[in-house]
């Protein structure tokens, strides 16, 4: 095998060596940024302690049990509920945080912003660089090459010109042809000869008559292309190689270091053999000392970029709290729904009751046919809206699937024994005052700590701008180090010929117009942030004090229904007890029937109101904690909250 193709195989392993299948890659991309997250998580309370954008590709039903009830109230419903699978409202948050089409955009976004702060983190560490090219160049040019009758006719004018300064004597006196062709200093080849034979009779010719003779002869040949060379093309092959290695390290003060090794290598493979090879040492240092300068100038980028993280953890973990409230208040939702069916089917069943007693009593002329018509009217009333409250219910139970993730035509039921322990258990309400609720709230809640590290932020790009005014004034120290000559000496430094020279570059700030725009820019950013923060709090105050009137109302109005439904439970009991003894008026009855099933559904409205907002109320406190499986934790006393301050 010859050199050039074992320097390409050579050249194709080390390529294999370094490469990365893209596997590689995604791995060394999530391992450094999920790093990333678990290191900053702790400085977030309530973060989740695992985290990943895998998406999880399990049946998330697999292992629920399954409703094998008929309700009668459901009407023809009932029979496509049997055999489904029943949620409770754990299994509904750990589907949602694992299925979630929108809590998994939420968790990419995340990684992105992580992912990010990688690259900028990546430039303050040395970056090394490797490369390397090898060629083969074929060459031709054109080479003249005369032939002997060429060189003849070439010379013949230059005889004749050089006899014609020779007298005659000296001619008469050559005894040959050949010792004449020595006195000119031209080869005494044949043709030479011959054509001094022909001259020779022009012997005793005067001077300028061989002058003249030669410049015809001369300008004959070159017409005739006698004396003109040949052209050849000649083929030149070489073959010529590069590599470096290199590395460049960005301080965070500002300087800029580069080394790098270059090696040259060419050789012809034609011709002269002769081989060609160097290698260079280089390196240089950049410190500015006014533009660019400082940490807090240079890395300002790397912490922006760190603190974008943190920021989007507290987004997340808000987003974490707020999403746990939204499932929860639709898993309420639709069993209320279904609550409303069994309440309105009950309210149907009353009605048909009462028209059937009415129409026994008519039939023995105890009631008017208006009376009769009236409850019959509002038994077809009280069908209708029985009928719309299943429709109401089924939708809302396939939205309900969206959000958990699930497919529409998932074959599932909520568990009503949620709603059943939530309604024996009774409202639990916090005792704390608005006010001393917006003073934890002030503490612990994550977005407001965003919008005041944000301020901190447009503060620092105010100095950052300001030093982008100054002039550039840049030392400079450079050095170079060559191989020693010879073939053989390329890998080998001659670090006592070393060159290194140090100076300064400046440039004054003549033309800074975008420079000044951009100062003022941040100007303009910094007071805005301020506003923003002031804005902030005031909002935050502003949830704060409407969660707890929501929460106070909830209260009085789980209290009121409570006693409205106790109510009307006397009237309907009232109003059975004088249909049995035909005293029973009609309107009356409607009426509390009807004022009945309202109170029903308007406790249980009362109730889910008042738990969602209990939970919306410590969302908006900042203390409503969730765990990985998406279940918040429960409340009992109002925690103090840790710092969470952005480095």
């Amino acid at each position: 095998m010859g050199p050039l193709p074992r320097r390409l195989l050579a050249a194709f392993l080390l390529v294999t060596a370094f490469g990365c299948s893209t596997t590689q890659y995604r791995d060394r991309a999530d391992r450094e940024t999920y790093g990333i997250i678990k290191q900053k998580s702790p400085a977030v309370p309530g973060m989740s302690t695992e985290f990943t954008i895998e998406q999880d590709k399990s049946n998330p039903l697999e292992g629920l049990p399954t409703y094998e009830s008929q309700d009668e109230f459901m009407g023809e419903a009932a029979s496509v509920e049997q055999g489904a699978q029943v949620i409770t409202l754990e299994d509904a948050l750990r589907i949602a945080v694992t299925h979630n089409r929108g809590y998994q955009n939420q968790k990419e976004v995340l990684y992105l912003t992580a992912l990010s702060l990688t690259l900028d983190r990546h430039r303050f560490t040395p970056i090394f660089s490797a490369g390397g090219s090898a060629d083969y160049n074929r060459t031709t040019s054109d080479v003249s090459k005369l032939s002997g009758s060429a060189a003849v006719a070439q010379a013949i004018p230059g005889w004749l010109s050089q006899a014609g300064n020779i007298s005659a004597t000296n001619l008469g006196n050559a005894s040959t042809a050949a010792g004449f062709l020595e006195q000119l200093g031209v080869p005494p080849t044949d043709a030479s000869i011959a054509t001094l034979e022909a001259i020779g009779s022009l012997s005793g010719t005067p001077a300028q008559l061989l002058n003249s003779y030669a410049d015809v002869v001369e300008e004959a040949f070159t017409v005739t292309g006698l004396n003109q060379p040949d052209n050849e093309i000649r083929n030149e092959r070489s073959v010529s190689g590069q590599s470096s290695v290199g590395v460049n390290l960005l301080l965070k003060g500002g300087a800029q270091i580069a080394i790098g090794l270059t090696s040259n290598f060419f050789r012809f493979l034609t011709g002269d053999p002769s081989v060609s090879t160097s290698s260079a040492l280089v390196g240089s240092i950049t410190q500015p000392l006014l533009r660019g300068r400082g940490s807090d100038v240079v890395a300002e980028a790397l912490t922006q970029s760190e603190r974008d993280v943190l920021y989007e953890l507290r987004s997340f973990t808000t987003f974490r709290k707020e999403f746990a409230v939204q499932v929860a208040s639709n898993y309420y939702e639709v069993l209320q729904n279904r609550d409303a069916v069994r309440n309105n089917w009950q309210g149907y069943q009353a009605f048909k009751r009462a028209a059937e007693r009415e129409r026994a009593m008519a039939a023995e002329g105890r009631t008017t046919q208006a009376g009769l018509g009236r409850i019959e009217q509002e038994e077809l009333n009280a069908q209708n809206i029985w009928v719309n409250s299943v429709r109401a219910y089924r939708q809302s139970l396939d939205q309900f699937k969206i959000l958990l993730g699930l497919s529409t035509d998932a074959h599932v039921v909520l568990d009503d024994h949620e709603l059943e322990e939530l309604a024996q258990g009774g409202i639990i309400h916090p005792q704390i005052n608005s006010e001393d609720a917006v003073a934890v709230a002030k503490v612990a809640r994550l977005d407001l700590y965003n919008v005041r590290d944000q301020a901190d932020d447009a503060d620092r790009k105010v100095k950052v701008a300001a030093n982008s005014l100054k002039p550039d004034l840049d030392l400079i120290v450079t050095g170079q180090v060559d191989s020693k000559p010879g073939e053989d000496e390329f890998d080998t430094l001659d670090f006592q010929r070393a060159r290194w020279s140090a100076g300064v570059d400046v440039d004054l700030p003549l033309d800074r117009k975008s420079e000044r725009n951009a100062y003022r820019t941040t100007l303009i950013s910094y007071e805005r942030a301020l506003r923003e923060l002031s804005l902030a709090e005031d909002n935050v105050t502003l949830d704060v004090r409407n969660t707890w009137r929501n929460l106070d109302q909830a209260r009085w109005n789980y209290e009121n229904r409570k006693m409205a439904l106790d109510l009307a439970a006397r009237r309907v009991e009232e109003q059975n007890l004088r249909a049995e003894i035909g005293d029973v008026i009609p309107l009356d009855q409607i009426d509390a029937q009807n004022a009945y099933t309202d109170a029903q559904n308007e406790l249980t409205d009362a109730l889910i109101r008042h738990t969602i907002a209990r939970l919306e109320f410590w969302r908006d406190m900042g203390i409503l904690y969730i765990k990985d499986n998406g279940q918040w934790e429960d409340i009992s006393d109002v925690p103090e909250q840790p710092s969470t301050q952005a480095p």
